[in-house]
């Protein structure tokens, strides 16, 4: 049985494990959207739609510019 895959297993692996971060990433940034009060309306539908169109960079632009700071988030919720 002669097996000669044109990819390594270990590249499959290593995708699948970068599609579950990135997804989870994805559902952790949609779950904080919707927990937090926003200031201005249509906010939280902005920042899911960039979340969800922009899997990776959204995510990201959430966690890093979007939330408020933790003492902050105390005060929204």
């Amino acid at each position: 049985m002669d097996h000669n895959p044109t990819l390594p297993l270990s590249f499959d692996i290593q995708a699948t494990l970068v599609m579950f971060t990135v997804a989870a990433l994805t559902v952790a940034a949609l779950i904080s959207i919707f927990r937090i009060r926003h200031d201005r309306a249509g906010s939280k539908f902005w920042w899911s739609a960039f979340v969800i169109v922009l899997p990776l960079i959204g995510p990201a632009a959430w966690f890093l510019l979007g939330a408020p700071p933790l003492r902050r988030r105390a005060e929204l919720q």
